[in-house]
Order: structure tokens, then C-alpha cells, then sequence
């Protein structure tokens, strides 16, 4: 039974002769009081105990905490640190790329420039050596003295045909002078 108001309430001592109580009933009612005293006593020691136990236990989650704050902002550190160092390792390489790229890129064009050059080179040697071979072609045709004689309309002939083969010269130097394209980044 506990100590609290109803316990008390519950307490009735008998009153003898109309003057005294019964000493046993006070004695026993005593003995109770002390009984039920001695465990509130008992339960608040162990009460006690336990507290002191999970303040020890909360200062040691509290170490660890601060333990695991402390360990957390070092991995953090050292995660951002090794994060700065691949981010720059990456960029390096990327510029090495990018400048090889630009590298190979300019050697392609000059290579294509330079085969563009005696592909026309060679295109403008065939047009000069056909255009001596149709003027010895022609000239073979006729004889110098014959020459003077040539109707006017083969004289048109001729010069339109000379015309068109000047006129593919000029296209192919035209195309020359075209802006070569812009290197890809």
C-alpha cells in the first residue's frame, strides 16, 4: 500500500475507555508507516541510481555526438577538399583535350588547304595544256597564210570557245578566295 491521502484516510484507531487509544493498533499502524517509509526510501535510492546512471549514459552520448560533429566536419573537409582536387584534375584534362582538338583541327585544314592548292594547281595546268593543245589543234587546221582567210563566224567561234575555257579559270580562282571555313571548338 502506498502513502498518499487515501492511505491515510483509511487509518482508524480505535478509541479505549474513551480516553486512550490501543497501543497495539498505534504500533502496528506505525510498523506499517515504517515499512511503507523504508520502500519509498528503497525506490527513490534506486531512482537515484538510475538517474546518475543515464546522466553518466547522457554525457556519453553527448561526447559522442560531439565526437561524431567533429569527425563529420573533418570528412566533410577532406570530401570537398578531394572533390576541388578531381574538379581541377578534370579541368586539366579538358583543356588538354580541347587543345589537342584544336591542334589536330588546324593540322586537318591546312592539310585539306594544301591538297585543295595542288588539286587546283593541277586543274589549271590540264585547262593551260588543252588550251595549247586546241590553239595547236587549230593553228594545225589552218595555215598561216589561211589564217587571214577565216570566216567570221568560225573567228566567233573560236573566241567564244576561248572565253568559256578563261571563264572556268576565273570560277576555279573565284573559289579561291572563299573564306575557308571556321575551325570547330
Amino acid at each position: 500500500m502506498a502513502l498518499n491521502q487515501e492511505y491515510f484516510d483509511a487509518i482508524h484507531i480505535d478509541v479505549v475507555k474513551k480516553k486512550y487509544y490501543n497501543a497495539n493498533k498505534v504500533n502496528a499502524v506505525f510498523e506499517d508507516i515504517r515499512q511503507q517509509a523504508e520502500a519509498l526510501n528503497a525506490e527513490n535510492e534506486a531512482m537515484r541510481r538510475q538517474l546518475d546512471s543515464l546522466n553518466d549514459k547522457k554525457a556519453e552520448i553527448g561526447g559522442a555526438v560531439l565526437s561524431a560533429q567533429t569527425i563529420y566536419r573533418e570528412v566533410v573537409a577532406k570530401a570537398n577538399e578531394r572533390a576541388a582536387q578531381i574538379i581541377a584534375e578534370a579541368e586539366r584534362r579538358s583543356a588538354a583535350i580541347v587543345e589537342e582538338s584544336m591542334r589536330q583541327q588546324e593540322y586537318a585544314v591546312q592539310r585539306v588547304e594544301a591538297c585543295y592548292a595542288r588539286m587546283k594547281q593541277q586543274h589549271l595546268s590540264c585547262i593551260e595544256a588543252l588550251n595549247d593543245e586546241w590553239q595547236d589543234f587549230l593553228c594545225g587546221l589552218l595555215p598561216e597564210e589561211a589564217a587571214a582567210a577565216v570566216p567570221s563566224d568560225m573567228e566567233e567561234k573560236l573566241g567564244a570557245i576561248a572565253q568559256e575555257l578563261f571563264a572556268i579559270g576565273q570560277d576555279e580562282d573565284e573559289e579561291d578566295e572563299e573564306p575557308s571555313p571556321a575551325p570547330i571548338p
